[in-house]
C-alpha cells in the first residue's frame, strides 16, 4: 500500500478541538516498532552546502529500507517554499516513499508561502497537529509555530511573518486549544505515547514557551499510568542531546544537514560564498544524519544514530565559532546511539 492509499484509508477523528487521527493500527508482533527519524534537512536551493542535494533524502530513505522501518518521520524544516517546482518534486519524493512517511511543521516550512499551502503539500490536516496510532504506540505530532504579539493572541507562521514580528512578541507557543487537544489525545490513548514537535518541550532556551504546563500534565498522567508518555522528540536547534527526566526520554535531534551560527566565517571557498547566500552562517555535514528509533511495549528504547564529517574539515574551532550553544550542548556532526528502558 502506498502512502496515498494508506492515508486515504485512515480513520479521521471527529474532534471539536484541533487535530486529527492520521492512522490507526495496533501492535501486530513482538518485534520492536522502528521509526526512521530525521530533522532540519532544509532543502532550499542556493542557500548553503547540500541545500539542493536530493541525495541526502535518498540516503535517509535507503537507510529506512535497509533497517526495515515501519514509518519515517521528519521533525520540521523540510523545505522553505512549497510552491517552487524543485521543492514540489522533493516533497513528492518524500510523500510517495514506500514506507509511510509523516511530516511535522517547523518554523521555516512556510517561509515562502501561506502555511495552509504547506499543510496541503505535506498531506497534513488543516490544524497542523495530529496523531498516528501505529504498531502499538500513539505518535502525537504538535505544531508550536505560533507568534504571540499580545497575551491571548496567537498568529501562525506564514509567508515569512516569522521574520517580521515585533520586538515585543514571543514565539514557540502551543495555543490553548492545541494544549487541550494534546491532553485529550494522551488521556484517551490506549497506547503508550511518543510526542514529536519541531521546537522543544525540554530545552530551557528556545523551547516551547508554555512547556511547563504540558510537562506538568505529563507528570500527572505518568503518575497514574507509568510510562504512558515515554519519549518526547524535537528538532530545531541542530543539536544532538538525550536526557532522561521524570521517567521520560527527551531526544533533541540534530540537523540532517548543518549547524547554523549567528556569527559568520570566511573559511569556505569564495566561489561558494558568492553562490550560496547563507553559507557563511553554517558548517555543513558531509552526509545526512538520521536515527533509527526502536520501541518495545515493555519500555525499552534503542537509538541507532549516525555520524558525518565537516565539509572541507572545517570545525567550529577553526572558524572561530562557538563549540557549545546557549544550553551548553555541543555542536558536532553526529547523532549518538543509546539504549534505555522506561519504567512502565
Amino acid at each position: 500500500m502506498n502512502r496515498r492509499d494508506f492515508l486515504g484509508s485512515m480513520a479521521l477523528g471527529a474532534m471539536a478541538l484541533p487535530g486529527r487521527v492520521m492512522a490507526a493500527e495496533g501492535a501486530k508482533t513482538d518485534k520492536p516498532f522502528k521509526v526512521c527519524l530525521f530533522s532540519d534537512l532544509h532543502y532550499n536551493p542556493s542557500s548553503w552546502l547540500n541545500s539542493d542535494d536530493q541525495s541526502f533524502l535518498e540516503q535517509i530513505q535507503a537507510r529506512a529500507e535497509r533497517e526495515q522501518c515501519d514509518m519515517v518521520l521528519h521533525l520540521g524544516d523540510f523545505v522553505h517554499n512549497v510552491t517552487r517546482a524543485d521543492e514540489k518534486a522533493f516533497i513528492k519524493k518524500y510523500n510517495d516513499f514506500a514506507i509511510p512517511s509523516f511530516h511535522c511543521l517547523g518554523n521555516h516550512d512556510q517561509d515562502g508561502n501561506d502555511y495552509k499551502l504547506t499543510l496541503a503539500a505535506y498531506n497534513m490536516p488543516e490544524e497542523g497537529c495530529y496523531y498516528v496510532d501505529k504498531g502499538g504506540f500513539r505518535f502525537i505530532i504538535l505544531d508550536p509555530n505560533y507568534v504571540c504579539e499580545k497575551p491571548g493572541e496567537y498568529i501562525h507562521h506564514s509567508s515569512g511573518n516569522y521574520f517580521k514580528r515585533s520586538k515585543t512578541s514571543t514565539i514557540n507557543w502551543l495555543p490553548p486549544a492545541q494544549v487541550e487537544w494534546l491532553k485529550d489525545a494522551i488521556r484517551n490513548s490506549p497506547y503508550p505515547c511518543v510526542i514529536g514537535s519541531h521546537q522543544s518541550l525540554e530545552r530551557p532556551n528556545a523551547g516551547i514557551n508554555n512547556r511547563h504546563e504540558i510537562r506538568q500534565f505529563f507528570r500527572e498522567i505518568n503518575a497514574k499510568r507509568p510510562g504512558h508518555v515515554r519519549l518526547v522528540m524535537n528538532g530545531h536547534m541542530h543539536i544532538d542531546h538525550l536526557s532522561l527526566m521524570e521517567n521520560i526520554a527527551w531526544l533533541d535531534v540534530n540537523s540532517a544537514n548543518f549547524q547554523w551560527f549567528g556569527a559568520t566565517h570566511d573559511k569556505y571557498p569564495a566561489e561558494l560564498t558568492k553562490r550560496l547566500h547563507g553559507i557563511r552562517h553554517t558548517l555543513a555535514w558531509t552526509k545526512p544524519l538520521s536515527a533509527i528509533i526502536s520501541l518495545w511495549p515493555d519500555g525499552r528504547i534503542k537509538i541507532e544514530g549516525s555520524r558525518a564529517d565537516y565539509h572541507f574539515g572545517i570545525t567550529p574551532e577553526m572558524a572561530n565559532l562557538p563549540l557549545y550553544e546557549n544550553s551548553d550542548r555541543i555542536t558536532h556532526p553526529e547523532i549518538l546511539s543509546a539504549e534505555l528502558k522506561i519504567n512502565c
